[in-house]
């Protein structure tokens, strides 16, 4: 059985975003659905074509380079497959996702794919999350799919998945951390050994992405390695436990004390917790800083973020529960020395920017939204210092700085950028922009923001008007009224007084934004013009009252009012352009938005305002200090080290815009490392970027048996546990026949003598009973408590599989020794003796020194736990 796996790359720079789609045969798999920084909707058009054969969406980190496409696609396309990911990133992803919306409206042109109500619905409808370990099972194609997430490392709730599909296994690892970190606790590596899932039982194809080229040449000092002991400048410096953190806050404490503002542009979800925590330690040993530099994230959805990592302390690391435990439920994101704010207008109030303080904001690669302003207003200081936080895509402006000022050591670089400017569009242009939305709605019949208030009933001749919508027939109004199916398009002059009304139905509750289970009341406020006594006035009352009250001020001013120092005739000449543009005013033809106070601010409710934006050339000089701050994730040797542990049949590396040399070195040290003892060494297999696609052929790890007539017809099932038959034969090997194969197994029946007799025939047809003889492969004994460990410490027995001693049944048919270990209840590993008539001979959970005295025997029915307990036997013993 040969299974074809191909691997479709859509973004070209799995450094940058990730997306592929795998097809492993007839099941096609969108792995992570990402999205960069410019959000260009031009990057998914190749994904477009692939979207209704879809069967899995699976992701594994919940920043936007691995799942910002998603409320875009979903928005747009009817995509019906599952989407799975942890409970974590979907959580802390939506929020992302908002996030990244909001800074692109910020600073940019509105998105109109899709608005913040898109993600919400989307995150909550069809996202569904999974907990560690947690199996989804589907079919795809008429075969069963299976997906498990498992712990990565480096950012919460982070995952690498296995795929099983059709007998083949998948592994897809990503942007995974080895190590432990102040929270977190490293890549779960015992699922991916093959001593977890027998020697038989490679992984098929291990997907994973490249390291950047440059790595080796950027400075690393060494940054996992414990802190140095020397002299603190500060008591800060006493909480650090790697070199890495030593690093970043000496030199932050530096710049500040110098006068200088420090930026850290990070994601919201990515190392922002980390840098939190860090920060909050330091300053909480130092008195100095907390009073003088403060420690500023900024960020529109920063105590919406915090607010979720608080909650999922399950997900975080033994270290971070015990602590939590011992300091009576003292939760380590209760932050007293970082300040959130929304907005940069509000950080600039409470803290000028002039003044030193530590930033941290979004994007990671300066590529917009607030990390890119504050640069623009900090890079000119040469007091001011920025962090850049692992290696940088090529083409953001985060690597030209890279570059320039950590490769090339530039100390000044003069810069022309591309700086989007926001600015509100004048009254006529806004208010036309509303009255085309609300003919829209008009048009559509859809229910209208606002409904006629006090309309001029004696003008109107008792004639009613309903809202479009209400199911009731409409009454022509000099030709401009339609009744079909409820719809109308009323006439713009009985729309002169319009109020803002409920939207949602004609329930007085309605839901507000962001919290779809709540129920409030909708506020409205009737206004209407009156006179000086309060009375309501009409349209034609008003506009008389307007004109007595302008003929009275005339003539009591001498009829120049307002005119200055005109004389007479030139009063007069202005009393006629007065009057002309009166006229002219009369004539134009009323507006939907006539009579309507404070217009804008009822409308800005329910249409998005619209904003101008313009892109300028900018010429920036940068003048500040720019440091490289190394990210914990994988170093090329710990790429090297996973790989050889895994011991895959071949290894898939995903594109990258940046050299293939790192590509070229992880095949050779493969090639030449130490891989696990009967391993051969793994394919390595790189996505070339002009190829369409990459494709493999997997043998399966199955094989066919052919039996003969004459063993056939002797063959005798018997069911078992959940309705699994099985058969015991004894049959010898046969040379296999021209086409079948080569992983074709021919059996026929065992030789026999000429003189045989036909019971001694059927004699030797019979399988043998006794037990096999078995050599010890490790340096201790076989016993029961190693091979408890072992069980246990597979994963399939986690969570409801029991392994644990007892006694041997009252009623078992053979004699055991004084305890047993079960395997689930359905199968019994244990020694057996020769005689066991004395407790002490009934005791032994090691063999004795006679090899012949005891025997382990495993029994029970054939079941999952029945086949890994002989598994687990196997690998600590080989048969003779």
């Amino acid at each position: 059985w040969i299974m074809d796996l191909r691997l479709i790359p859509i973004s070209k720079d799995s450094l940058e975003w990730q997306c592929s789609i795998l097809k492993l045969g007839n099941a096609t798999i969108l792995l992570n659905c990402g999205w960069n920084e410019s959000m260009d909707t031009n990057l998914l058009v190749p994904l477009v074509p692939h979207l209704p054969d879809l069967d899995l969406i699976i992701i594994t980190h919940a920043g936007t380079k691995h799942l910002g496409a998603i409320p875009y696609l979903l928005t747009k396309y009817p995509i019906a497959c599952p989407i799975l990911c942890t409970e974590p990133v979907c959580r802390l992803g939506e929020l992302a996702c908002v996030a990244c919306l909001e800074d692109q409206e910020k600073y940019r042109a509105p998105a109109d794919n899709f608005e913040v109500d898109d993600i919400l619905r989307i995150f909550m409808q069809r996202v569904r999350p999974l907990n560690y370990r947690e199996t989804f099972h589907t079919i795809a194609r008429g075969r069963a799919l299976a997906a498990c997430p498992y712990p990565a490392g480096g950012q919460l709730g982070s995952a690498y998945w296995t795929l099983h599909y059709g007998g083949h296994a998948i592994v897809y690892l990503v942007d995974c951390d080895v190590r432990r970190g102040r929270y977190l606790d490293g890549l779960d590596l015992q699922r991916l050994l093959p001593s977890c899932r027998g020697a038989a039982q490679q992984w098929d194809a291990v997907i994973t992405s490249p390291l950047p080229s440059m790595s080796s040449v950027l400075p690393r000092h060494g940054i996992l390695q414990p802190p140095h002991e020397v002299h603190a400048a500060s008591k800060a410096l006493q909480v650090v436990r790697s070199v890495r953190e030593q690093l970043l806050l000496e030199e932050t404490i530096a710049a500040l004390r110098r006068g200088g503002s420090v930026l850290i542009p990070a994601d919201v979800a990515g190392w922002i917790p980390e840098l939190l925590l860090l920060f909050e330690a330091a300053w909480s040993q130092d008195r100095q800083l907390a009073t003088n530099y403060p420690v500023a994230w900024l960020s529109p959805l920063g105590d919406m973020v915090l607010d979720q990592i608080k909650t999922r302390l399950e997900y975080m690391s033994r270290e971070t529960l015990t602590g939590f435990e011992l300091r009576f439920g003292q939760n380590p994101f209760i932050l007293k020395h970082v300040q959130i704010f929304q907005t940069l207008e509000e950080l600039s109030a409470s803290h000028p920017l002039t003044r030193p303080k530590v930033i941290m904001a979004a994007t990671p690669h300066l590529g917009g939204g607030d990390a890119r302003e504050v640069f623009m207003r900090l890079c000119a200081e040469p007091r001011s210092l920025l962090w850049l936080m692992g290696v940088p895509p090529i083409g953001t402006f985060a690597r030209l700085l890279l570059d320039d000022f950590v490769l090339k050591h530039h100390t000044s670089r003069d810069y022309c950028v591309q700086q989007h400017v926001k600015q509100p569009l004048p009254e006529d242009q806004l208010r036309a922009y509303y009255e085309a939305r609300i003919q829209e709605l008009i048009d559509s019949g859809q229910r209208l923001p606002f409904q006629p208030a006090d309309l001029l009933l004696a003008k109107l001749e008792d004639t009613m008007i309903p809202l479009p919508g209400d199911g009731h027939s409409v009454t022509p109004i000099s030709g401009s009224a339609k009744s079909e199916e409820g719809t109308a398009k009323l006439d713009a002059k009985a729309l002169t007084r319009l109020q803002l009304r409920d939207v949602s139905g004609t329930s007085t509750l309605w839901s507000p934004l962001g919290w779809p289970s709540s129920r409030t009341l909708a506020h409205s406020e009737r206004r209407s013009e009156g006179d000086e006594y309060g009375h309501l006035l009409t349209t034609s009352e008003l506009k008389a009252w307007r004109a007595q009250d302008q003929e009275s001020s005339m003539y009591s001013m001498g009829g120049t009012a307002g005119l200055g120092e005109l004389t007479v005739g030139e009063a007069d000449g202005a009393n006629a352009v007065k009057e002309e543009a009166a006229k002219v005013e009369d004539e134009t033809p009323p507006s939907l938005l006539d009579g309507v106070t404070d217009w804008r601010e009822a409308l800005r409710i329910h249409f998005r305002e619209p904003m101008r934006c313009e892109v300028r050339e900018r010429l920036v000089q940068v003048a500040c200090r720019i440091r490289f701050l190394p990210d914990s994730t994988l170093e090329p040797r710990d790429l090297y080290n996973l790989i050889s542990m895994m011991a895959p049949k071949n290894v898939v590396l995903l594109p990258s815009a940046d050299d293939l040399s790192a590509t070229s070195m992880i095949s050779k040290h493969l090639h030449c490392g130490k891989l696990v003892e009967g391993a051969l060494a793994p394919e390595t297999h790189t996505v070339n970027l002009d190829d369409p696609f990459l494709h493999l052929s997997l043998p399966g790890s199955k094989r066919k048996a052919n039996f003969l007539p004459e063993i056939w017809t002797k063959v005798g099932f018997q069911k078992t546990v959940d309705s699994v038959r099985i058969a015991r034969v004894r049959a010898a090997v046969r040379l296999p026949t021209e086409g079948s194969g080569a992983r074709t197994l021919e059996l026929g029946g065992c030789s026999v003598a000429s003189d045989t007799s036909l019971e001694e025939s059927n004699e030797k047809d019979r399988l043998p009973r006794q037990g096999a003889l078995f050599v010890g492969l490790g340096p201790a004994p076989l016993s029961l408590s190693v091979l408890k460990e072992q069980l246990r410490a597979a994963e399939w027995t986690r969570d409801d599989v029991e392994v644990e001693f007892h006694a041997p049944g009252a009623h078992a048919a053979k004699p055991w020794s004084s305890r047993v270990l079960r395997v689930g209840g359905k199968a019994t590993l244990g020694w057996r003796g020769n005689e066991l008539q004395s407790d002490e001979a009934g005791a032994w959970e090691t063999p004795p020194l006679k090899p012949h005295v005891a025997t382990m025997r495993l029994e029970g029915l054939p079941s999952e736990e029945f086949f890994m307990a002989r598994a687990a036997l196997y690998r600590r013993c080989a048969p003779v």
